[in-house]
This record gives C-alpha cells, sequence and structure tokens, in this order.
C-alpha cells in the first residue's frame, strides 16, 4: 500500500516560490523525468470546474498549474490540460473556463496545450465496485499518464474535494448529472468515483492547498489559507493528508473511507508516510458544508437572477424558472447539490 505524502510549504501564489515548492515535491519522488519513464504524452488534469478568478479559491491556481506543467516539459513531455463541467462539454464552454481561470496563460506560459478535443469514448471496467461501464475524456485515454491536479475544498455532498473527487472532471459534460441521478446516496457515490480513479489510476497526484475553499464548498466557500503544496502517488493518501490539514476527520469524508475498506490507502493520517515539511505547522480548522442529506432541501436566496444555470443541471429535473426565480420541487429534489454548486450568483442556500 502506497501511503508515502510530501508536504511543500508555500505561503503565497508567487511563481518562483511554487515553482520551487512543486520542484522539491516531485524530486522527492524521483523527479518528473523518472515519473516520465517511457511515456511522453503527459494529462494534467486540474480543478476548473467553473469560470472562476483564481483568487476566489474554486479552481486550481494557474501558478501551480503553470509549474506541474512546466516540470513534465522540461522533462520532455507533451502535457495537455483538460477539464470539463457538469454542463456541456464544448468548446465554448472551455474557452470560457480556460480564460477566466488563468488556465490558458498558465498553459502558454508553460509550453503545454490547453485542450479543445471534447470527444469521449465508452470504457469498459469490470473491476469496479459500483459501475463497471462509463464515458471517459478522449485526452485523457490517449496519455501516457495522467496527473491529479486538485484544489483543497470542502464539499456539500460529498464532505471534501481532493485528488480522487477531481477525477470526476474526466468524465464528460452531462454525463455527470445522469451518475448524480444513478447514484444519489453519498456512500454509492463515493464508491462510483473511486471506481473511476481506479480506472484512471493517475500517475502522480498533486494538491492546490495554498489557499483553499472552506464553508459552502466546492464554489460558494471562502478562501482560506493552508499555506501548502502536497502530492505522492496515491491519490487516497494525498487526500488523507489534506483532510488532517483540513482538521478534519477522515472517516466523515466518503471517499476516504471507500477507499480504505477496500484497502487502497490507510485509515488514519497516522498511517501516512509524512516526508517534506511538519504537517503538525500548517493544520488548520476548516468550517465544513453543514449539511443533511436526509433532511436538507436547498433554499433559493433573493439574489437569485433566474438564469436558469441550476434548471439545466439538475439531474432529477426537479427546478424550473418562474416569476424569474429558481424553484424547487422538494419532494423530488435527490439532494445531490449540484444546483449550489455551479450557481454562479451563490444564491442557493444549503448551509
Amino acid at each position: 500500500m502506497e501511503n508515502r505524502v510530501y508536504v511543500a510549504k508555500c505561503k503565497e501564489y508567487e511563481q518562483e516560490q511554487v515553482s520551487n515548492a512543486v520542484g522539491r515535491l516531485l524530486e522527492e519522488f524521483g523527479g518528473a523525468k523518472e515519473l516520465l519513464g517511457n511515456g511522453k504524452k503527459v494529462l494534467v488534469k486540474p480543478n476548473v470546474l467553473m469560470p472562476k478568478k483564481p483568487e476566489d479559491a474554486a479552481t486550481t491556481h494557474p501558478a501551480v498549474v503553470e509549474a506541474v506543467c512546466r516540470e513534465f516539459i522540461n522533462a520532455g513531455a507533451e502535457v495537455t490540460l483538460i477539464d470539463s463541467t457538469g454542463g456541456p462539454h464544448t468548446k465554448l464552454v472551455l474557452r470560457l473556463l480556460y480564460g477566466k481561470t488563468g488556465i490558458k496563460k498558465a498553459a502558454k506560459n508553460a509550453g503545454a496545450k490547453a485542450s479543445f478535443d471534447t470527444s469521449s469514448r465508452g470504457v469498459s471496467f469490470p473491476e469496479g465496485q459500483i459501475i463497471q461501464n462509463f464515458d471517459v475524456l478522449s485526452p485523457v485515454l490517449d496519455a501516457n499518464l495522467v496527473i491529479s491536479l486538485a484544489k483543497a475544498k470542502t464539499h456539500g455532498f460529498m464532505k471534501m474535494t481532493g485528488c480522487v473527487k477531481n477525477l470526476f472532471g474526466c468524465i464528460p459534460g452531462l454525463a455527470k448529472p445522469r451518475l448524480h441521478k444513478k447514484y444519489p446516496k453519498q456512500e454509492d457515490f463515493a464508491a462510483m468515483l473511486v471506481d473511476v480513479c481506479e480506472y484512471i489510476k493517475p500517475a502522480f497526484s498533486i494538491l492546490d492547498a495554498v489557499y483553499g475553499m472552506e464553508g459552502a464548498g466546492p464554489t460558494a466557500g471562502t478562501p482560506k489559507s493552508l499555506g501548502a503544496i502536497v502530492g505522492g502517488f496515491s491519490p487516497y493518501a494525498v487526500d488523507l493528508a489534506q483532510s488532517y490539514l483540513m482538521g478534519m476527520r477522515p472517516d466523515s469524508v466518503y471517499t476516504i473511507n471507500n477507499a480504505a475498506s477496500r484497502g487502497f490507502a490507510p485509515s488514519t493520517p497516522e498511517e501516512l508516510h509524512w516526508l517534506g515539511d511538519d504537517p503538525v505547522k500548517l493544520r488548520t480548522s476548516f468550517k465544513p458544508a453543514r449539511i443533511s442529506k436526509t433532511n436538507t432541501v436547498p433554499k433559493i436566496l433573493e439574489n437569485c437572477t433566474g438564469c436558469g444555470d441550476c434548471v439545466r443541471i439538475c439531474p432529477a429535473q426537479c427546478m424550473a424558472i418562474a416569476e424569474r426565480k429558481a424553484v424547487i420541487k422538494a419532494k423530488e429534489c435527490i439532494r445531490c447539490y449540484c444546483c449550489h454548486e455551479f450557481c454562479p450568483e451563490k444564491a442557493i442556500f444549503i448551509d
């Protein structure tokens, strides 16, 4: 069982400081060239689920993206970046995502390519605990190795989003709401996420925890300093380290529980092999998204503009626009909180 995790102290997104932290981290595991092996095509999967500014802490910061891409390019790799939101996976959407989040500039600075290939292919995974067939973005399937480049955030449905949950972005656009509808229970959804992670098998996982998000994550929370970049071979080990640094009980995080039950990772931070800077000195306490799945139906606030994004994203199709405001059919709501996650106005309240 791989349980090594490297913690590199990094207080701000100044490029030299970030590059130094990423370089130290990768060097501990042999460096980018060693990770590449004989492969040349690297797919870096950042978290860019919404067109948010980097300072909102909802997406992987471009300084971290640039540093990671440059390490692999300097090692001789061809680096491509891609993500997919829970809405339509189109070139127009990708242009908006890459531009607003700073990914386009980061890729250009590093010499990487932000992919506009919106195709996907069906895959079979008989070993899956709960899902054996699903679609995956073609650039992910065409890569020799995948790097999960996640953002440290709380999450209304999964409690926490990190390197494992980040790989859900390898599923194309509107296939995501369908999976939310198919697996409305948190434990089942977490098992599906671990299945997807096991299929993709990222070669390395890195967490942008310089600033994370607390409270109403993954998009409507508040930025909070963590001061670190964390990485390791195992996305499960990095997620476990993340839960420790954010002051969260690991047994409250569904993906950590599922991975531990399958023997993929330890169940407690004490079982990790910590490397790098002292995690005790960096540990803090993040406010969680206080949601009870059994009885919390999202509420629409007065600042709702009636844009309709929530209606389009809702897996249960239980939302509508009436008198220029969103409304929810409470009896049909499956409490997946996709509406909250994708509301551009932070007008959906579930805390």
